[in-house]
Parts: C-alpha cells; sequence; structure tokens
C-alpha cells in the first residue's frame, strides 16, 4: 500500500496566481505467487518452531551436564570417605601395635610396615580429597556458582527394571527433540525448493486506488478512483531459476544425510548407554558381596595378629583389599546412576528421569 501527495504553486503571465493541491492512496493485493509467499510464510514459521527445540535441547543438554557433574561429585566424596576410612583403621593398627612394641610383644618391623602403610594411606586420602574439591569446583561452574557447600552421601537402592535396548531406542526415535528439528528443517528446505520452483510461474497483483485534487480558485476536489489486475511472467531468466531449484534440492538432500547421521549418532548412545548400565547393574551385586567377604577376613586377620597366630602383612593386605572392595562398591553405585542419566539423555528422557 502506499500513498502520495503534491502541491504546487504556478502563475502564467496575464493570468493572476493559482494554487493547486492533489493527493493519492494506492494498495496492490498478491493474488497468485507461484506459492512463493505462501513459502515464505511456512518457511518462517518452521523456523521459528526450530528455533525452540534448538532452545529445549540446549536446555536439556546443560541439565545432563550438571546431572553428570553432580554424580561425579558424589562418587568421588564417597571414594574419599573410604580412603579416609582406611587411613583411620590403618592409624589404629599402628596405635595397636606401638603399644605392643612398647611391651616387646611386636618387632620393630611390624611398627615400621604399619607406619609406612599409613602414611601411604594418608597421601592417598589427600588425593581423593583434593579430587572431590575440584569435582566441586566443575559442578560450580557448570550452575554458574562460585562456590558449591560440600555435599552428603546417602545410602541408595536400586530397583531399576532394565528393557530390552529396542524399546529406548524406539522411545530416541520419538522424544530426540534434535532429531524433531532435523524433520523441521528438511521440512523448511523443501518449502525453499517451492519458493524457488515460483520463478517458473506467473505473479498476479491486484490494485485499486484513488487521488483527489484541486485548485485555489474554488478549491474544489475531484475525486480519482482506479482499479486493475496486472501479472508478469518473467519466461526466460538465463537458467537462473533453474539453478535456484537445483540449488535447493541438493540443500534437502544435505539435510536428511545431517538427520540419518544424529539418528545414528543417537542410536550408538542408546545402546552404548545400555550396556554399560547392565554391567554396572551386574558390578554392583558382586562388589556388594566382595565387601562382606572382605570385611570378615580383615576380622578374622585381626583377631588372629593380636592372638600372635598371625602376621602383619595378612592385616594389612585384607585392610587394603576392603578398601579396594568398598571403592568398586562405590564406583558400581555411581556408575548405575550415571549411565541411568546417559540412557535417560539419549533417549531425550532427562527431566522424567530427574523426576523419578
Amino acid at each position: 500500500m502506499s500513498t502520495s501527495g503534491r502541491a504546487s504553486i504556478y502563475k502564467t503571465e496575464g493570468v493572476e496566481e493559482s494554487e493547486s493541491l492533489s493527493t493519492g492512496l494506492s494498495a496492490s493485493l498478491p493474488l497468485y505467487s507461484g506459492k512463493r509467499l505462501e513459502a515464505a510464510i511456512k518457511s518462517a514459521e518452521l523456523g521459528i518452531a526450530i528455533s525452540k527445540l534448538d532452545f529445549s535441547q540446549a536446555q536439556d543438554d546443560l541439565i545432563y551436564q550438571v546431572v553428570t557433574a553432580y554424580v561425579n561429585a558424589l562418587e568421588n566424596l564417597a571414594t574419599a570417605r573410604v580412603d579416609l576410612e582406611t587411613e583411620k583403621n590403618l592409624a589404629e593398627h599402628e596405635k595397636m601395635i606401638a603399644a605392643q612394641y612398647d611391651a616387646g610383644a611386636k618387632a620393630k618391623i611390624d611398627l615400621l610396615r604399619a607406619q609406612v602403610e599409613t602414611s601411604n594411606a594418608l597421601q592417598t586420602a589427600a588425593r581423593s580429597h583434593a579430587t572431590y574439591e575440584v569435582a566441586l569446583t566443575n559442578l560450580a561452574a557448570l550452575m554458574s556458582e562460585d562456590s558449591i557447600a560440600n555435599l552428603t552421601v546417602e545410602d541408595f537402592e536400586t530397583h531399576l527394571k532394565l528393557e530390552e535396548v529396542e524399546k529406548y531406542l524406539s522411545e530416541a526415535n520419538e522424544n530426540r527433540l534434535d532429531l524433531q528439528a532435523d524433520a523441521l528443517k528438511i521440512e523448511q528446505g523443501e518449502w525453499l525448493v517451492t519458493s524457488a520452483k515460483s520463478g517458473w510461474l506467473p505473479n498476479v497483483d491486484a490494485s485499486v486506488g484513488t487521488d483527489l485534487s484541486g485548485q485555489s480558485r474554488r478549491w474544489h476536489f475531484t475525486p480519482d478512483a482506479s482499479a486493475g489486475i496486472s501479472a508478469s511472467w518473467s519466461i526466460f531468466d538465463s537458467g537462473v531459476t533453474r539453478a535456484e531449484v537445483e540449488s535447493a534440492k541438493v540443500e534437502v538432500e544435505r539435510l536428511k544425510l545431517a538427520m540419518d547421521a544424529d539418528l545414528d549418532s543417537i542410536h550408538e548412545d542408546v545402546v552404548t548407554s545400555h550396556k554399560n548400565l547392565r554391567i554396572a547393574l551386574l558390578r554392583l551385586t558382586t562388589t556388594q558381596r566382595a565387601v562382606d567377604l572382605a570385611e570378615e577376613e580383615r576380622f578374622i586377620a585381626t583377631e588372629r595378629y593380636n592372638a600372635g597366630e598371625g602376621i602383619l602383612l595378612d592385616v594389612l593386605d585384607a585392610e587394603v583389599a576392603l578398601s579396594t572392595a568398598k571403592k568398586n562398591n562405590v564406583s558400581a553405585r555411581y556408575d548405575v546412576m550415571r549411565y541411568s542419566f546417559d540412557l535417560a539423555h539419549a533417549v531425550g528422557n532427562t527431566l522424567k528421569a530427574l523426576g523419578n
């Protein structure tokens, strides 16, 4: 739509000065554009939908990163506590042996060995705590916090029923936001092909307009209205339209290949996390059994040594075995949690997993 106006003053020799004024308004409406306008509107709508999906997927990825960092910090804390407990147990052994050595019941070599093991355990505990502090820093950075207070480790029971991997693959096909965005990008590309093909078709527009004009002698305005339909058709464009159509078609094929690649990557993530979770669940059962056996072994070795029937090496080996069993159990426990979130993220259910 457009408007125009004009005012003028003119004088002819021997004739008095005269003024004139005119104004006009016109509007046009496209009747047919070969679907070029429809394609532009639909492409813009799809662009908005794609942006929303991309934003939601970015949010989901960030939540997954925060959850993963949180689980890592919890595992590091649990591991540090096991190492600290081991250091305390060895320190108790050292104190006991030192008292027995002072009483002449134990050899100095036992005391020296106990002191060395306590010192080593202290270094291990210090390194574990430092690793936990680094994990807290990483978590704080992801959450845009300056720092995070110490976390709390709580025992948890796992009642997870793992389905067949095909179920999770099907869920990923339906739920993944990036796959939905890929499908919309392909649809958007097909509309661009339609828009490019409009170059072979005519454009038809309807137009209406009106003008008002008058002169100063009477200032009587005279209306003038017009209406019409115009058509234009570029028949010869030196192959420009064909090139644009072919370019748009190639882009659609590229988008389809990109979606196939994304689908393959997502399926790989689903299968990998499913396998990891299945193995972690098996490890959780076996490592808990190993902890029970290691605790019994340590008790027997300690009692035999205190009774003078065993040697210090048996006690130290039992203590190390118990520490290893506990840390393996910690690893299995948090692997179950970690891989559960990995699988949930791979199928597009991160927020649902947090709700559970």
